[in-house]
């Protein structure tokens, strides 16, 4: 039998570069205002020459790939499992989250093998179940940018740029990030949401643990008449999700108190969420993810997709995801429609009539763009973008000297 090409295909180098992407205007979450997205680009070449990416955020530095290289290099690319447990076992308490550096290293290995076999990585996954992933416009506050454009402060400006987003994309589905601004604000302005685009406009809302417990449950009892898709993580923590939704007559969602296999049982016990928002990152890579997915399916809750400044690479990888998930049924958040820019030689995959679909180029689909990489490494170094991601210090470009408290309302 002749052997597969690429069957033996070991690890001979792995390389990372931090990028700093500009956006047309800072967007604010309660944590503050963010300026760019920050990411690092993990750069897999196996002995046979074949090269495959990932994408994670900037907060895996160079620094954490030197830890892990001698355990990594002349694995197999086709080892997921045994490089998994290589990064997560190499002590008893993991000091740093180990789940978004196998997410990326994952996600370069799926991205050889895929071009090994010539293959969309959905098919390694199983194959889709679906052609077109449906995505929600995920929709932030945003100061003005240096040119003073791009201001959303008030459920006014929301509107605006909702309508533009809407005609531009084709949303059937939109998520206010909320928290910067009072609970109220946010309640008028989904209310006014609701009353532009009607009852066919599937609308969800995201705190991000801000608010107490008392507050989400005033607030949310006035939501109720919306008929929201979800409440995601208005509260921090999973008993005080539990306490909230026995109150509040919206399917809660989370990204924030469930982010690990080891916190879905106690959760789903104290009846906290009725959402798990799967993030590749958060869960330690695709295939997890996947796994996560059947978990939900089977104790009848809902699997959505959470979004978080990923670039080309990631947004790729989660489409193919999101495509071979056959329980999911809510749109997947779109948060990369804020970028000026990206790093790959092909046109940006963007929504068309409230959709996207899976690049059929094999492995992840994306040609990284060598100048564009360069470019935007440059410009993370110079630490000239920097915010509060990289510097907590720059809490929030509105206010000087702020920092977070919790909970805020």
């Amino acid at each position: 039998m002749t052997e597969l090409k690429g069957r033996k295909s070991v690890i001979a180098q792995i390389e990372c570069f931090p990028v700093t992407i500009p956006i047309e205007a800072p967007i604010l979450t309660s944590y503050g205002s963010l300026k760019s997205y920050a990411r690092s680009i993990i750069r897999l070449t196996t002995e046979d020459g074949y090269v495959g990416y990932g994408d994670v955020s900037a907060r895996i530095k160079s620094s954490d790939i030197d830890v892990f290289r001698p355990l990594l290099q002349g694995l197999n690319v086709w080892e997921t499992t045994p490089i998994a447990r290589r990064i997560r076992n190499w002590n008893y308490y993991p000091w740093t989250k180990p789940e978004p550096l196998i997410a990326a290293i994952e996600m370069a290995c799926l991205d050889i093998q895929g071009k090994i076999v010539d293959l969309p990585l959905y098919e390694l996954l199983g194959g889709k179940v679906r052609d077109t992933v449906p995505v929600a416009g995920y929709m932030f506050y945003r100061h003005a940018n240096e040119e003073g454009e791009g201001e959303i402060h008030n459920a006014d400006q929301m509107i605006d740029f909702a309508h533009r987003c809407v005609e531009h994309y084709g949303f059937r589905s939109l998520k206010v990030k909320g928290g910067y601004f009072s609970p109220e604000q946010d309640r008028e302005t989904l209310t006014a949401l609701r009353d532009t685009f009607g009852r066919d406009m599937g609308l969800r809302i995201d705190p991000q643990g801000s608010w107490s417990i008392a507050t989400a449950i005033r607030i949310g009892r006035q939501l109720e008449t919306l008929n929201l898709d979800y409440f995601e993580d208005p509260v921090w923590g999973a008993a005080g999700m539990a306490e909230v939704r026995k109150d509040v007559r919206i399917p809660l969602a989370t990204n924030m108190c469930v982010t690990q296999f080891e916190e879905l049982a106690g959760a789903y016990r104290m009846g906290a969420v009725d959402v798990i928002l799967s993030d590749l990152w958060y869960w330690g890579g695709i295939k997890p993810s996947l796994q996560l997915e059947r978990i939900c399916s089977t104790f009848g809750l809902d699997i959505g997709t959470h979004s978080g400044t990923e670039l080309a690479i990631g947004w790729a990888a989660m489409i193919h995801t999101a495509a071979a998930m056959p329980s999911m049924r809510l749109s997947a958040d779109y948060m990369n429609m804020h970028l000026l820019d990206d790093i790959s030689v092909e046109p940006r995959i963007v929504p068309v009539d409230g959709v996207v679909r899976p690049p059929e180029a094999p492995g992840l689909g994306i040609t990284v763009d060598e100048k564009k990489l360069e470019q935007y490494s440059r410009l993370a170094a110079s630490g000239e973008a920097d915010d509060r991601f990289l510097d907590p210090a720059a809490a929030d470009s509105a206010r000087p000297g702020w920092f977070p408290e919790m909970p805020a309302w």
